[in-house]
């Protein structure tokens, strides 16, 4: 049984057997096992698959074989990307491909189109469409059409994009579905774009985790995030690590915050050239520490991904599936930690059934994070060969009078980087939330909220950030420092009778300005 689960039983081309062998291929995961075959029999096929199960080969290897003239769909600039890679690297080179996403120059996508028009297409809905409209493209030989993450691309809002597409290609064609969840709109899609389809179904129709993941639960306020989250890299010391964000300007921030651990931040609103040298330093492991949003980091695929951080509690269960599935790829182990603050951590449960265990990590003390620093810098300094300069540096040192104690503890004391005296400062400097139970529907204005914090909570006016004015609360940042102070003093304020029962909003995300 073990040997029809090879690659090399699939008797491929030759330039292809080379390449996924040269990739390390060797054994096919079920979902591979289960689409390859059929798909290389030239069979329509709508498949169910977890995150991380291979479903790119899946469709990719049976695409190279037959030689025909693809287009493969993907819902994010970031996955259609990986796509591509993924088939050059599969074919070797030998099967030429255009990517057309948006956020890359669209004369560059309309040459290479007109200088192979029988290129295999990998694109994003909405860039294929512009195509279309411009003439530039032309689907009228396509002869398998591959939809990857479908139900993806239908959440986003492409359904009528999909449909512009399918209607010009030819009706007599291949096409592969797959999907990591099949709700109403995958299935009605299925029915219109399928013809007899061989269905395939792995981990089940319902998106889980993989078991190669633990997963585990930090409730934290999210003033005090950035520390938490430098002392959790430190206590597990990954090869590399993602840590997601709802918005943009989280993601900006957090980034920031944890610029001196060489994080460096990935959203939509970049310019795509960015976007490409941030993953690409990402996945050659020149950076090990990306902060992005989801939709940003939808398909990037890297194996050395060993732990997620979650700065907040996602909107869904699939996007808690999506996140955790970019970490425990292809057999290996990862780790996963949620952070959340304690007024939302009942909301937990409803990730039970995707998640199954779900552990309580602890928040790792200063003296834990400083004694496995201390252990670290030992072990690298034991493994270190000591170079001609440093031989030249340290006698000289000698020269000036220095023990050789005072050398060591100074060249230390450049290596080391003080954890908590950062952060610290970093809170002492930050902005939090203080959210009011008056809003619009109070007839309230964003002077009014003004007025009572400094005369009722004594803050200085120039210290008030960010107002959001809701219909039945509002919400204004100020310090860090000061909130405690804040809530105390105006615990018993009023605005025309109503009370304004001030409290810390930790998980609030102002809107954008």
């Amino acid at each position: 049984m073990v040997e029809n689960n090879r690659f090399d039983t699939l008797d491929l081309r030759p330039r292809i057997a080379q390449s996924i062998e040269e990739m390390g291929f060797e054994i096919m995961t079920p979902v591979q096992q289960k689409v390859i075959p059929p798909a290389l029999e030239g069979r329509d096929i709508l498949a169910t698959a977890q995150t991380g199960t291979g479903k790119t080969a899946a469709y990719g290897i049976p695409i190279l074989q037959s030689g025909m003239r693809s287009l493969v769909l993907a819902p994010t600039r970031e996955l259609a990307l990986q796509v591509q890679s993924d088939l050059d690297r599969m074919c070797g080179g030998t099967t030429p491909s255009v990517c057309l996403i948006g956020g890359a120059p669209f004369r560059d996508q309309k040459r290479a189109l007109k200088r192979r028009p029988e290129s295999n297409v990998v694109a994003t809905p909405g860039r294929l469409c512009d195509h279309i409209d411009q003439g530039t493209v032309h689907l009228d030989d396509i002869e398998i059409f591959v939809l990857d993450e479908a139900d993806e691309m239908l959440s986003m809002g492409f359904s009528e994009d999909l449909n512009r597409i399918t209607k010009v290609m030819p009706r007599d064609r291949q096409t592969l579905l797959l999907a990591a969840t099949m709700p109403k709109g995958v299935e009605r899609l299925a029915k219109a774009a399928l013809q007899d389809p061989v269905q395939v179904s792995v981990g089940g129709g319902r998106s889980k985790v993989a078991d190669t993941v633990e997963q585990s639960v930090l409730i934290i306020p999210k003033r005090s995030r950035a520390q938490a989250i430098e002392r959790l890299l430190i206590r597990y010391d990954p090869e590399a690590c993602i840590v997601f964000c709802k918005t943009r300007t989280r993601t900006e921030e957090l980034a920031k915050e944890l610029s001196h651990m060489g994080a460096e931040p990935l959203h939509g609103g970049y310019q795509q050239k960015h976007r490409d040298n941030v993953m690409g330093r990402f996945r050659q492991g020149r950076s090990n520490l990306l902060v992005a949003t989801d939709v940003a980091a939808r398909g990037l695929d890297v194996e050395a991904v060993e732990l997620i951080i979650q700065d907040d509690m996602p909107q869904n269960s699939e996007v808690y599936v999506h996140r955790v599935g970019r970490t425990g790829r292809a057999g290996r182990h990862g780790k996963s930690i949620l952070l959340v603050s304690k007024g939302v951590s009942r909301r937990i449960g409803m990730l039970k059934k995707v998640a199954g265990q779900l552990d309580k990590e602890p928040l790792p003390t200063a003296a834990e994070a400083e004694e496995l620093q201390t252990l670290r810098l030992v072990e690298d300094m034991l493994g270190n060969e000591p170079s001609k300069l440093a031989k030249t540096a340290y006698k000289a040192a000698l020269e000036t009078n220095l023990t050789a104690e005072e050398i060591a503890l100074a060249a230390i004391e450049m290596l080391v980087h003080d954890t908590d005296e950062n952060n610290n400062d970093s809170n002492k400097n930050g902005s939090t939330a203080l959210a009011l139970a008056v809003g619009k529907m109070d007839r309230v204005r964003p002077k009014d909220l003004v007025a009572a914090i400094c005369n009722d909570g004594g803050l200085n006016g120039n210290k008030i950030g960010r107002i959001d004015l809701l219909d039945k609360i509002s919400v204004i940042e100020v310090p860090s420092s000061e909130i405690n102070g804040l809530v105390s003093a105006l615990s018993n304020s009023k605005f025309r009778g109503r009370k304004l029962k001030p409290r810390h909003a930790d998980d609030w995300e102002f809107a954008y300005r």
